[in-house]
């Protein structure tokens, strides 16, 4: 039995090390393909959720302004997301602490500022105070977001903004490749396709 075995091995062959160089060969071609791809539909899908968040806080805004959220008799915007206890904030309007009257949701709340805590989907947002001023205590009659990426050509490559108009506008921004963004992106930003 032992010598039956012995022969089986004697027989059976393993791969060369040329046919292991071109699978390897073969495995790092079809990397160098896919990585770049794969990060290029990552930088996508980042600027498609920051698209819709400017899109939220217009439609939170378009509400708030509305209903007159605040109750102080007037049709005006807000410069704050805040968070539950925030009032008035586009997270806690009324003062409730009520998920169901928050007009965004939590994920807004850590990615306010240049140096937000807590990026949604690698941009940061924040409020347009160079084009719109107030006209009172905290109320506005325009209101402005924009975002910006944390890492320019890595979480994305462009800046998106919104004002009272409705139009969302977008920038490629100008930032260093790694660099976070500036916010380049305001009410004079060409429309985005």
């Amino acid at each position: 039995m032992l010598s039956t075995l012995k022969k089986v091995k004697r027989g059976e062959k393993g791969f060369t090390l040329i046919e292991l160089l071109v699978v390897a060969a073969i495995i790092g071609i079809l990397l160098a393909i896919a990585i770049p791809n794969l990060i290029k539909a990552r930088m996508s899908a980042n600027e498609a959720n920051a698209r819709k968040a400017m899109q939220t806080l217009r439609d939170a805004e378009g509400e708030y302004f509305e209903q007159d959220l605040d109750n102080n008799g007037e049709r005006d915007f807000i410069d704050e997301i805040g968070a539950f206890g925030t009032v008035p904030s586009l997270r806690d309007p009324e003062g409730t602490g009520l998920e169901v009257d928050a007009l965004v949701d939590s994920s807004f709340e850590a990615a306010v500022g240049a140096g937000c805590a807590d990026p949604k989907a690698g941009y940061c947002i924040q409020f347009d105070s160079t084009e719109v001023t107030a006209n009172g205590a905290g109320n506005f009659d325009d209101f402005g977001w924009q975002n910006s990426m944390t890492s320019f050509n890595k979480t994305g490559r462009r800046d998106f903004s919104v004002y009272a108009d409705g139009a969302l506008r977008c920038t490629l921004s100008t930032s260093a490749t790694g660099a976070a963004g500036t916010f380049e992106a305001d009410r004079s930003s060409p429309g985005c396709d």
